[in-house]
């Protein structure tokens, strides 16, 4: 679209701090800065067993800072768990929420601010539902893994298991006050999780890139992301102690949590959520298996976009027209998750799929509302059908599909 027929907003509220140690210098001066003396800190078990939210804690204390650990954050964090969070955090009298962890641990905080800011349970406040119209607490962020971007964004999601539905949490009042982007934090993460994580911030970053909210300013913010992760992604895969490329991805996962969260996500993201609310497939992972068949759907849309990320992969392309280097991104997109052990299919589930589980499936993404109409191809549910199926292990009998 030209630009003297569009109109967007764009404001990115987090203050951001990046570097090495960043959290050991910096955090106590900005909870000082925002008067907080109570810090309810979320966080999970696999983090606790790592002893950082032990060192958090310990800082905070010896700067004569209260505080309280919530470690019970599942992957996928569940509604039930955030109620209870909700309840500590108000029984010990917080004054502010400082989110530990990846994902699971930011949607939950933000969660939990909207819980105790707000009367009635938390998935009164999900997209289509009541709005968030109250200030949540004071939200401070420190992620530690390199993929999900949560840090910047003003969103959260939130598992329903007794519905076995992802739903999400949005209002520009959940995106924290502080980020710190520290890279040394990132140091003892297994590979498998470096490579779901970064994965996942490739697919962010690729469907704010081609989304159809997606202005100049995310557009910059995006390709920026997708360059620095192409270069340093199966480095820090090869070898965790190449903290220089472990840096560039962590701080490209911010990049594209900034894009994303101005310019939105699409496809991608629409199959993956109910592959994690049914099936508990780690959200980077489900997004890394159906990315380049979501690609693959979606390049009729905008061979130019496609193009261009194509030629990041392989600059030789640039000698191609914007149509066949587009097509070209389908197979680098599927070697580049090979070289980093990506699977190519959810066959690792041992589950066999029937035509009814995958009607399910393509029903709950239709249904999500966040992605769905901002995919830049317009959505059927049939086409959403042949995509699982081209992933999903599918049960064989007369009549099943094929």
């Amino acid at each position: 679209m030209y630009l003297n027929q569009q109109t967007f907003n764009s404001t990115l509220p987090t203050n951001v701090i990046f570097g090495v140690n960043s959290v050991e210098e910096n955090l106590i001066v900005k909870i000082k800065e925002y008067n907080k003396t109570n810090v309810f800190i979320a966080t999970d078990p696999g983090l606790v067993k790592a002893g950082i939210p032990d060192k958090i804690y310990s800082l905070l204390k010896d700067n004569g800072i209260e505080a309280i650990v919530f470690s019970e954050v599942e992957p996928n964090p569940h509604a039930v768990t955030i109620m209870k969070g909700s309840e500590l955090y108000k029984a010990e009298s917080c004054d502010m929420i400082l989110a530990v962890g990846g994902g699971s641990a930011m949607d939950f905080a933000k969660a939990v601010g909207v819980k105790v800011s707000h009367p009635g349970h938390i998935l009164d406040y999900r997209r289509g539902e009541n709005p968030i119209v109250n200030e949540i607490p004071t939200l401070f962020a420190i992620p530690t893994t390199v993929g999900t971007g949560s840090e910047v964004t003003t969103v959260a999601v939130v598992t329903d298991h007794v519905a076995g539905r992802k739903y999400v949490v949005s209002s520009p009042m959940l995106a924290p006050k502080v980020a710190f982007v520290d890279p040394i934090l990132t140091s003892s993460l297994p590979r498998q999780v470096v490579v779901a994580t970064g994965i996942d911030a490739l697919v962010h970053a690729i469907e704010a890139f081609t989304a159809i909210r997606a202005t100049p300013i995310t557009d910059g913010l995006a390709i920026q992301a997708i360059k620095m992760l192409v270069e340093n992604l199966p480095s820090t895969y090869a070898h965790p102690k190449y903290l220089e490329a472990r840096s560039q991805v962590h701080l490209a996962s911010t990049i594209a949590g900034m894009a994303f969260s101005l310019g939105g996500l699409g496809l991608v993201h629409s199959c993956s959520h109910p592959m994690s609310a049914i099936y508990n497939v780690p959200h980077g992972l489900a997004n890394a298996i159906l990315l380049p068949n979501v690609i693959e759907y979606n390049l009729i849309s905008n061979y130019q976009k496609y193009a261009e990320i194509a030629r990041i992969f392989d600059s030789s392309l640039t000698v191609q027209n914007n149509k066949v280097a587009s097509e070209n991104l389908v197979y680098l997109l599927n070697s580049f998750n090979q070289s980093l052990g990506i699977p190519k299919d959810f066959n690792y589930l041992g589950i066999k799929f029937t035509e009814e589980m995958v009607n399910r499936l393509a029903h709950d993404a239709m249904d999500d509302k966040g992605t769905i109409p901002n995919n830049p191809r317009k959505v059927i549910k049939e086409d959403i059908v042949q995509i699982y199926n081209k992933v999903l292990p599918l049960y064989q009998e007369e009549g099943a599909l094929t």
